[in-house]
């Protein structure tokens, strides 16, 4: 079953490539922000945090550079591949009861996922007014149990117990504008997406001799589409800001695959040499295989020219989801982060390379 799973997210991943925008997990588009465990709305500035909120481009009054930027995640953060491995195990000994019980305890909002982001941007500021350009691929492969029938007269269904995969790899051109009126930022990105998506569906169980079916070809589709996304920041005190941003407004249709709007909130606290942040998502996102409505805390210290970051991160809106512990450094033009979760499969990395004049 690993095989399995991961030989068609693999499939995803090469078919995006060959050849972003599935709002599920919030996308991680900035290695500094992955130090800080994705806490960004209100703690990020400049080109490299318009995907978090694009009026933080008005925070940067001078122009930046950022290129490249890579950010790969892989999540199975409740052990769903573990579980279809003794699922199969089960299934090829004819073990129903063990297959029943396995069955029952499948949770259809459990999910094996894989993101990766490359984007490079640049942007400028005059006299309050500040604008972008950032060139993004952001590619999202997910698998999911669906339609799972635990009676014994269901168990080779092709109609039932199936295993879902879905993939979305989007190359997206965004122009960011912002703007600064006394103490509120606000800005705008329109995201110009060009995107190729991959959908199919496999039986768990096809043939008692074969065991669980074989990954064949979906169907793809290349669709285009316009998204908007909007955000606003306000400095309540000289150190403290708090944030809001509203990703895909009025969705973004993508053929077989339409993004839900993302609304989520967050502030930061500005000390010498140290940022506190959060960030939290206000609506829960179900759209694909699985729930998302995460949390975020975080944390940069700066000396002299390294910066230290560490952050918290968890998937509230999934039961049994880990939390992740975050872990950065900046080396001055060059970014460095990674994730990772001790209960289940989860992990993240990415570097970058940034330069500001």
């Amino acid at each position: 079953m690993k095989r399995l799973i991961f030989a068609s997210i693999t499939v995803l991943l090469m078919l995006a490539f060959v050849a972003p925008a599935w709002a599920l997990p919030f996308p991680v588009t900035d290695v500094r922000a992955l130090g800080m465990g994705g806490a960004f709305v209100a703690a990020g500035e400049g080109i490299g945090a318009v995907q978090y909120n694009p009026a933080l481009l008005a925070k940067n009054s001078t122009a930046g550079v950022v290129v490249p930027e890579l950010v790969v995640r892989l999540e199975d953060s409740t052990g769903l591949i573990d579980t279809l491995d003794e699922l199969e195990n089960a299934y090829s000994q004819g073990d129903t009861t063990t297959v029943i019980a396995l069955l029952d305890g499948l949770d259809t909002g459990e999910a094996v996922a894989i993101n990766a982001y490359a984007g490079i941007g640049a942007g400028f500021g005059l006299f309050g007014i500040s604008g972008g350009v950032t060139y993004g691929d952001l590619v999202y492969g997910v698998a999911y149990p669906d339609n799972i029938d635990t009676t014994p007269g269901g168990l080779v269904d092709p109609d039932s117990n199936t295993l879902e995969f879905r993939g979305i790899e989007s190359r997206q051109l965004i122009f960011t504008g912002a703007g600064t009126m006394g103490n509120l930022k606000v800005g705008a990105n329109m995201r110009s997406i060009k995107a190729t998506t991959y959908t199919d569906s496999e039986s768990l169980f096809t043939n008692p001799d074969i065991g669980p079916g074989d990954v064949t070809t979906g169907i793809e589709s290349d669709e285009t589409a316009v998204a908007w996304d909007v955000g606003a920041m306000f400095n309540l005190t000289p150190i403290f800001d708090v944030a809001v941003v509203a990703r895909d407004l009025g969705g973004t249709d993508l053929g077989v695959i339409e993004l839900d709007p993302r609304y989520r909130i967050g502030a930061a606290l500005h000390l010498p040499a140290i940022t506190v942040a959060g960030d939290y998502d206000i609506s829960e996102d179900d759209s694909g295989g699985t729930n998302y409505q995460e949390w975020a805390l975080g944390a940069e210290f700066d000396v002299w020219a390294i910066a230290l970051r560490a952050g918290l991160s968890n998937n509230s809106g999934l039961s049994g989801a880990p939390t992740l512990i975050h872990l950065g450094v900046g080396l001055g033009f060059l970014d460095l982060g990674a994730a990772y979760a001790e209960d289940g499969d989860y992990y993240m990395a990415g570097v970058n390379l940034s330069l500001g004049f």
